[in-house]
């Protein structure tokens, strides 16, 4: 549904990105349409015309999510836990069929509620048709009210394991074999005719706040024929690509094995490096690679509280910012307490990526420069998060009373009052493209609750599933154990 819009916002103070410029004098923030056409110091006649609401709040550009599966639901909640990637990922077919636009809808609420403007959505197929889903999602990016990149899996290899699929096999007792092919190999189409879905899906479903991106799982899962019919589809579209890379150590050693000249290397020669690449995770990332992803303008992405439930490692994010790599954001939908909070996740990266001792090598201008970069892997467009006139009117308004309230009055900067306290809990409302779609921490454009109980229903409905395909996950994972413990991965 339509939520209200408003033509003009009087604030307290605010915080434009990247960190170092604020106001502590009321100002009004004025929308034109979807951009912000003027902001302007209220005449201190008016001043004392703005309630005390007012003064105590807020605004800063909207966060974004740079990375993230919409999924809607804890992965522990059908009893895939955290535990390794490599393991957690064949866990996730416990998943009973839900509606996708209900937990994708679910997912982009809460990310809302927690200041998130954009995302990138990579998207998980459910097994249906990738259209219908697709459709789904945008559906539910519109109601909810934030802007879209969806970008589309295309894969085509190494779906048990990395590496060859028969030395997976013979690691499984003779009558599971099939059982397993069955329910982790899954068909696929040409590398041309996954790339022309993608186009056609854009087709139907591009618009003002929906993009459509190539996501190429990951050079593990793909041929190279696909990466680079990839790549060509890119150069000649300008569509960006979304994928994963050196997520965990066991696709590291893959990527040595399989590509000694240098798997970064080799996607240099197709062309996949560009500034239209945004790369999730990097967590193995070398700093001779560093210097080349910098040099072609290559985004990445860290997820840090994924790595840290996933056991992936930490992505060297100050060597990133050194080597001067524009860097962003993400969620991967398993935040560290599953609440999507954007803000708990940039206090997470300051703390957890700081030096020991005296020199922290981080300052808040890095923190929200980042964010900054997310719009671009959101939009592909270098324009937006900031506040400024002629900028897109998505604008986020914090609580800043509430924040400060045991605080002496204007002791720290705003940036780092923010970097320090802010939270899902203060946020007071959400603007996207002028559209207001937070209020008083709601979602204007879904019914969060039913949509929660309707998935809650439909989980418990299908409990048989989880219970009858448990063991064979736990046979399965026993395999990928062996696997990876005996370097099967790395023989070429």
């Amino acid at each position: 549904m339509d939520s209200p819009t408003a033509p003009v916002l009087n604030i307290g103070r605010i915080l434009d990105f990247p960190g170092q410029h604020s106001t502590t004098k009321p100002v009004s923030i004025r929308f034109s349409h979807d951009l912000i056409e003027t902001i302007s110091y209220v005449p201190e006649q008016d001043v004392a015309k703005l309630s005390e609401e007012q003064l105590g709040l807020l605004a800063l550009p909207a966060l974004v999510n740079a990375h993230d599966h919409g999924r809607g639901l804890a992965s522990y909640a059908f009893g895939a836990l955290d535990q390794a990637l490599e393991l957690w990922l064949p866990a996730l077919k416990l998943k009973p069929q839900l509606s996708v636009y209900s937990l994708s809808a679910l997912a982009l609420a809460k990310m809302a509620r927690g200041g998130v403007g954009a995302v990138v959505h990579c998207h998980n197929p459910s097994g249906g048709d990738l259209l219908a889903e697709s459709l789904a999602v945008c559906q539910a990016a519109r109601d909810v009210g934030m802007r879209l990149a969806l970008a589309l899996p295309l894969c085509d290899r190494n779906f048990l394991a990395y590496g060859t699929p028969e030395r997976l096999l013979e690691l499984l007792p003779d009558n599971k074999r099939e059982q397993v092919l069955k329910t982790w190999n899954p068909p696929t189409l040409t590398p041309q005719e996954q790339v022309d879905r993608v186009h056609n899906i854009a087709a139907e479903c591009e618009g003002d706040l929906i993009h459509i991106q190539y996501c190429p799982r990951g050079p593990q899962w793909c041929s190279e024929e696909l990466l680079e019919t990839i790549a060509v589809a890119s150069a000649n579209t300008g569509r960006r690509i979304h994928t994963h890379l050196f997520e965990t150590k066991y696709q590291r050693e893959w990527g040595d094995a399989h590509y000694p000249q240098g798997l970064l290397n080799y996607l240099d020669t197709i062309g996949f490096l560009s500034p239209r690449l945004t790369l999730a995770h990097g967590a193995w990332l070398r700093p001779a690679e560093l210097d080349l992803l910098a040099e072609r303008g290559v985004i990445i992405s860290v997820n840090t509280s994924s790595n840290l439930r996933l056991r992936s490692g930490l992505a060297p994010y100050r060597a990133m910012l050194q080597a001067g790599i524009s860097t962003a954001f993400g969620l991967d939908g398993m935040s560290l307490n599953d609440n999507e909070d954007a803000f708990e996740e940039l206090r997470l990266n300051y703390h957890i990526h700081s030096e020991p001792g005296i020199e922290s090598g981080l300052t808040s201008i890095d923190l929200f420069n980042s964010h900054r970069n997310g719009v671009t892997a959101v939009t592909n467009n270098p324009n937006g998060g900031l506040l400024k006139p002629g900028e897109p009117a998505d604008i986020v308004v914090l609580d800043y009373g509430a924040m400060t309230q045991d605080m002496v009055p204007d002791v720290c900067n705003v940036a780092e009052t923010v970097l320090m306290r802010g939270a899902q809990r203060y946020v007071k409302s959400l603007w996207v493209a002028g559209r207001q779609v937070v209020d008083e921490g709601q979602v204007l454009g879904v019914d969060e609750a039913a949509l929660q109980a309707e998935v809650q229903t439909l989980l418990r409905s299908q409990a048989n599933h989880v219970y009858s395909l448990q063991p064979l996950v736990n046979q399965y994972q026993q395999a990928l154990r062996q696997f990876y413990r005996e370097g099967r991965h790395t023989i070429t």
